[in-house]
């Protein structure tokens, strides 16, 4: 998940302008594999191996050679949501469909260093919404509509890892009582609808916290329901607009329909619900349901983040209202509210010990608040400005604040003058240094001497490529920025010796480990974010380096809309060339 996430953020797009002249190396090409088909979606495992679903069939691709090192032509019209990655183990959980609608659901546990299958289930009668990976306890669980049970509706059915022997199964919610969202590759006649508009459910011990309908506390052992605190999300119709869960000592923090939620996860019992973000926001926009999208406990209190970028499967958009407010943990009251942001808003990120610092940036500014003074206050605030446009024109310096506002992400084909406009999408943190990330712009922040160490303007090769863009970034903000968990644990967080006794094939595993550890430590590589834009006489990729801010990586692509992923810690990029034939490039 690390990887997919690393390499999603490394797709930036931008707005029409004028070709890209500078000195760069070119990448080699090493190797070109046919799919048979059209990619439709594509990964990275966290060994590397390059998973890519076509209609037809899910195929897992050597990186270093491009062999075929399986093709499994009985998983057709897969996605990301259906093929899902077990962290720490070699297992693949994948399902086949079957059947008027897809009634008929078959789910199994592959090897995906081998293709080979684990583990299968019966073939039940069921609607498919989702899978949860629970390594901690060696658990898999499978989020089904069924039709299969003495009494139908959506139910959790946990298998163990090891054998697929379901240990229970549980109704859930009524028929139909979870909303669902389009899956990511959707047909256009007969929409597939998932669970891939909620963020994954938190595990903490014997206790697992599902975020579909508000918060709900299901006991890992037997599957039961606790309890529950209902609230409707931030918008329906959009994805992840429930904020991820995040949990502090007995508490649990939720937001929805425009409020914060704390409840005791002991008992259920709902603390304080704030008052709805959006009356912050001023009267014109109370009407206009604020999104709380990102939640953070920072020195105690609560930073909420609303609106920003959300998804509804096809297009991605920007919702305002736009802001932070942080929250009195003992009341819910407001502390501080910023709710000036201009043209979007990225995610929020943590820096700083002792004296810890929450980040954030909109269309004019990076913005700090000191999360350990009594009263949280903003620490800093500096503009944006870039100090290189990449084009014919040599050097220019842009205030982005300056130029106007953006109020959506996709507003048709803009004029020349308003080609450098651009959208903030994401920020990541590296170590004292945050990377705002736009359709346009790359900025480096050092938070601890509040000065920008570089920033760099591209142009894009097509503005029919902008939206395509935000949907791309949209995903690594919301892995970036949502899937922070609380230190008192959470999903993802860490892996009991449960994780040791997947299956007698993890021996394999454990030896393409090291030995991908030391093809690591062989490298002296170090952070690029990959650009497509125009170069000189094609349309292709660039390389910044992230410690330097110089361009001096190139790779020609030739198409108007090309499809590609990034290889980041081994330096490749893999080009899905007329989107069924591979093409690696190494640097």
């Amino acid at each position: 998940m690390k990887r997919a996430a690393l390499s999603a953020l490394c797709l930036v797009l931008a707005l029409p302008a004028s070709s890209v002249v500078f000195a760069a190396t070119a990448a080699k090409q090493i190797w070109s594999v046919p799919l048979g088909g059209d990619a439709k979606w594509h990964q990275l495992t966290a060994l590397g191996t390059l998973l890519v679903g076509t209609d037809a069939a899910l195929i897992a691709l050597t990186p270093e050679d491009g062999k075929i090192a399986w093709r499994r032509d009985d998983i057709k019209k897969s996605n990301r949501n259906n093929a899902r990655e077990i962290p720490g183990t070699p297992l693949l959980i994948c399902n086949t469909f079957d059947g008027m609608m897809n009634s008929k659901v078959t789910f199994m546990a592959i090897d995906y260093l081998t293709g080979q299958n684990v583990w299968t289930t019966p073939q039940m009668l069921a609607q498919y919404h989702g899978t949860i990976p629970v390594p901690e306890k060696n658990l898999v669980i499978f989020v089904v509509n069924t039709m299969d049970q003495k009494e139908n509706g959506v139910y959790l059915m946990a298998h163990d890892l090891a054998t697929g022997v379901q240990k229970w199964s549980v109704k859930f919610a009524k028929a139909g009582g979870i909303p669902l969202h389009m899956a990511d590759n959707s047909g256009k006649f007969i929409p597939t609808l998932d669970l891939s508009g909620y963020h994954d459910p938190v595990v903490d011990g014997d206790e697992m916290y599902v975020g579909y309908l508000g918060i709900h506390c299901v006991d890992l052992k037997t599957g039961a329901t606790k309890w529950g605190v209902e609230f409707p999300p931030g918008n329906k119709g959009l994805k992840r607009t429930y904020a991820p869960l995040r949990i502090d000592g007995d508490r649990i923090y939720g937001a929805g329909g425009g409020s914060v939620y704390v409840v005791n996860r002991r008992d259920g019992s709902t603390i304080w619900k704030s008052d709805r973000i959006s009356d912050f926001a001023g009267l014109f926009k109370a009407r206009d349901n604020a999104i709380v999208s990102q939640l953070e406990i920072v020195g105690g209190r609560i930073f909420s983040r609303y609106g920003g970028n959300f998804s509804d499967g096809k297009t991605a958009q920007l919702r305002e209202p736009l802001g932070i407010v942080v929250l009195d943990p003992a009341d819910g009251k407001s502390l501080y509210h910023f709710d000036s942001a201009k043209e979007g808003i990225t995610n929020m990120v943590v820096t700083g010990g002792d004296a810890k610092t929450v980040v954030f940036a909109d269309g004019a500014h990076v913005i700090g608040i000191d999360a350990s003074a009594a009263t949280p206050a903003e620490a800093f605030r500096h503009p944006i400005e870039f100090k290189k446009k990449m084009g014919v024109g040599g050097v220019a310096k842009i205030g982005l604040g300056a130029l106007g506002g953006v109020t959506g992400l996709a507003k048709g084909v803009m004029s020349a003058n308003k080609g450098r406009l651009d959208v903030p999408v994401a920020m990541n943190l590296v170590g004292n240094r945050v990377v705002v990330q736009g359709k346009q712009h790359l900025l480096a922040f050092d938070t601890v001497g509040k000065t920008s160490e570089w920033s760099l303007f591209y142009a894009a090769p097509s503005e029919a490529l902008a939206n395509i863009a935000m949907f791309a970034v949209t995903a690594a903000a919301a892995v970036y920025g949502n899937a922070q968990v609380a230190s008192s644990g959470g999903y993802g967080m860490s892996h009991n010796s449960g994780v040791n006794t997947i299956h007698s094939n993890l021996s394999s595993y454990n030896s393409y480990t090291e030995k991908l550890a030391r093809r690591g430590q062989s490298k002296s590589s170090q952070g690029f974010s990959y650009i497509l834009t125009k170069l000189e006489k094609d349309i292709g990729v660039v390389g910044v380096n992230l410690a330097t801010g110089e361009t001096d990586r190139e790779i020609a692509l030739k198409e108007k809309e090309p499809d590609y992923l990034v290889d980041e810690p081994l330096n490749r990029v893999f080009h899905f060339k007329g989107k069924s034939t591979v093409v690696a490039y190494q640097f």
